[in-house]
């Protein structure tokens, strides 16, 4: 330390604890000698500076927290993305102690509990996210979900509602349509189909130029037996990328439930040559092209054709009468018969005499009675004993299509 000053006046050198100069006589100011303004100010100088390297301090400490929050964050959300429910929960869990008010994160938490398993607990961070932003269309989206997942038909219900008019942070029509298209999910498969399919009239209302969005509504709208305005949406599909498999196979599918079954085989034949169809498609084109062959009342055909399709109809249905009829008797009290079953049989009865080649070639009236009389037995015969297959399955979807013309 050093125990000597220099003097200011002469700059000689003045001995610690003098208060004058001894070459000059000139008094020197110690520290605890300055004036009292002069201190205060010094003091505040100190303090500013003090002040300032603590705020830089807590704005590196709070700069490092916010990184580590958002590195936990972006963790979590890929695990999520992955299906790593448990991973994805312990990173978000990590998250939130760096950012402890931070709503992303505890819906994310909330996202990673339900996908874990831990569902209770994500609907109380949920619901607490929901009482502080109840128009949230994410935090709303999550409580259906789980609220769906549970049974509890209601309240999902309420809060799919919430989610597709609810407010979004981007892409907000893309979302509402997700929401509303999970609602019409969850609907049909808890047998609301009118419900649904005023879901997806609405979603078919504002929809954007997008094949994909096509196809999934028309797969949606096919479902609650909107046959029509399913075909609309998978014909805008095929406009918008041609020879699409699905578009092809919907439209197949569309035109069968709505007995067109020439316009059925069309399609699902083209949709064939793009690719294997399943199982239950590969049925519907058998069982069409069955019903083509098979079809007494189809146009263009010749008169003799339409006798011999007439006359094996007849006989046809006959047999499944006669077989329904004995599996009845067998399996009845008593032996008791169906009364449709009775009537059936007396009708078919009287007119079997009348039913031969010649005269239906003379009789286009009697040739459209027994065209009907088997069309009827086949339905009778579905209410008594159930729903046939082969060619009285053929004979009964085209009994529903005549019906459906009529």
């Amino acid at each position: 330390m050093q125990l000597e000053r220099r003097c200011e006046k002469c700059g000689q050198m003045i001995p610690w604890g003098e208060r004058e100069c001894p070459a000059c006589g000139e008094s020197v100011r110690f520290f605890w000698s300055a004036p009292r303004n002069e201190l205060l100010l010094l003091s505040v100088l100190l303090l500013v500076v003090v002040f300032v390297i603590t705020s830089f301090a807590v704005t590196a400490f709070r700069a490092k927290e916010q990184a580590l929050g958002r590195q936990w964050y972006t963790a979590g959300e890929r695990e999520l993305t992955a299906g790593h429910g448990k991973a994805a929960l312990e990173d978000f869990r990590s998250a939130l102690v760096y950012s402890p008010d931070d709503s992303r994160v505890e819906l994310e938490l909330a996202r990673a509990l339900a996908a874990a398993g831990h569902r209770s607990e994500a609907q109380v961070y949920l619901i607490s996210l929901q009482e502080n932003d109840p128009g949230n269309g994410m935090v709303n989206l999550e409580l259906a979900r789980l609220a769906a997942d549970s049974g509890s038909v209601t309240e999902a219900v309420h809060y799919y509602q919430n989610s597709i008019y609810g407010q979004w942070d981007g892409n907000a029509g893309g979302h509402r349509r997700q929401a509303r298209v999970e609602l019409a999910e969850f609907l049909l498969s808890v047998g609301r189909k009118p419900e649904a399919q005023a879901e997806l009239m609405a979603l078919t209302a504002d929809l954007p130029s997008d094949p994909a969005l096509a196809l999934q509504a028309g797969r949606l709208l096919l479902k609650t037996g909107e046959y029509e305005n399913s075909s609309l949406l998978f014909r805008q599909a095929l406009r918008l990328h041609p020879n699409d498999a699905q578009a092809l196979q919907g439209l197949g599918e569309a035109s069968f439930e709505s007995g067109n079954y020439r316009e059925a085989r069309r399609y699902l034949t083209n949709a064939k040559r793009q690719g294997p169809l399943s199982t239950q498609l590969q049925s519907l084109l058998d069982s069409a092209n069955l019903i083509l062959e098979i079809d007494p009342l189809a146009p263009r055909l010749s008169a003799q054709e339409r006798v011999r399709r007439s006359l094996w109809a007849f006989t046809q249905s006959m047999n499944r009468l006669r077989g329904c009829a004995e599996a009845r008797s067998s399996s009845a009290e008593n032996g008791q018969q169906s009364p449709e079953l009775q009537d059936a049989n007396e009708r078919a009865s009287a007119l079997e005499p009348k039913v031969r080649q010649r005269n239906l070639a003379r009789d286009p009236d009697l040739l459209l009675q027994v065209t009907d009389v088997a069309f009827e037995i086949e339905k009778v015969t579905e209410r008594v004993c159930g729903e046939p297959q082969g060619s009285d399955l053929a004979l009964l979807l085209l009994s529903r299509a005549q019906g459906r013309s009529e």
